[in-house]
């Protein structure tokens, strides 16, 4: 069972300025910088293995599902003015944008073959090292929307509003390894620390697209690239083993944290909000961060 959360900087969405601010000026860092938050969501881990003996190898297939949602929301506070990063019609006549709000939208999938040997340098101390292979299939949806009050059609009350879409996928394949440690405490009782380390090299895709209610479409990209993405994974908590004759149980909880460098990407403007001079930006990547609890048992026999 899994527990996590979902850490990423690179989702802001839009900035809510003093009221002197002018809705069509160059974007600048004055007012409260808006951005996209993740929830606490449940997922997923199963897995098996096989131990060949206690002086070779434990051979194990693992595999990790987790979805996570989130978002925010803004809306226009008297004195006040709101502005996207994005480039969208700023249009005197539609008049001021009244809100702003996001959706985000994570799927992480992991494949984790490996194999573990063990070293015992004591009666309650035990570490194993960890290599093998781990396919990753990840994707992030982040949809903003900001409305105006101007009615576009009136009898259906739809008023003007740009809706920017900004999505990306990554599936590759690499390597891992890595070193756990156990030690034997009291009562079945045990402390257990982890760190592993995977470089995975897989296609990246990306599409940013930006319409308008008006039929405007601003922007609509498919950027695509083959990368290496480095990721480390640290485990730390306590579980409780207990045998029954032939069967062994052991129940653990553990906290959890899994570093994705360069991961996420997003094309930004931080120049103009206006007109068709301002689609010059650039691309800001940055790394996806998951934490949280991870808890379950596993059976030997």
């Amino acid at each position: 069972f899994l527990y996590w959360q979902t850490l990423e900087a690179n989702m802001v969405y839009g900035l809510d300025q003093a009221g002197r601010a002018n809705g069509g000026d160059p974007v600048s860092l004055l007012g409260e910088v808006k951005q996209n938050s993740y929830r606490w969501d449940p997922g997923v881990r199963a897995g098996g293995g096989y131990c060949f003996s206690a002086e070779t190898i434990d051979a194990n297939l693992e595999y990790t599902y987790f979805h996570n949602e989130g978002g925010d929301s803004t809306g226009l506070r008297e004195g006040r003015v709101l502005k996207s990063i994005f480039p969208i019609v700023t249009n005197p006549f539609f008049g001021p944008l009244v809100s702003m709000n996001t959706k985000a939208d994570l799927q992480y999938h992991t494949l984790d073959l490996y194999a573990t040997h063990m070293f015992q340098g004591s009666h309650s101390f035990v570490m194993k090292f960890l290599a093998g292979v781990r396919g990753a299939w990840i994707s992030e949806g982040a949809n903003s929307y900001y409305k105006t009050n101007y009615l576009l059609i009136p009898f259906l009350e739809r008023v003007v509003k740009t809706t920017v879409q900004n999505t990306w996928k990554f599936s590759g394949a690499g390597l891992r390894a890595g070193l756990s440690m156990d030690w034997f405490m009291f009562w079945g009782l045990s402390l257990h620390t982890e760190a592993n380390f995977s470089a995975i090299v897989g296609r990246f895709r990306a599409k940013q697209q930006i319409d308008e209610t008006t039929g405007y479409r601003t922007a609509k990209t498919f950027p695509s690239d083959t990368r290496m993405i480095p990721s480390l994974q640290l485990v730390m908590g306590f579980a409780w083993r207990k045998v029954f004759g032939a069967l062994g149980l052991k129940v653990f909880a553990n906290w959890e944290l899994n570093m994705w460098d360069d991961l996420s990407q997003t094309y930004m403007y931080p120049t103009t909000t206006a007109d068709a001079a301002s689609l010059v930006g650039s691309w800001v990547r940055n790394s996806v961060n998951i934490q949280g609890i991870t808890a379950g048992f596993t059976a030997e026999f």
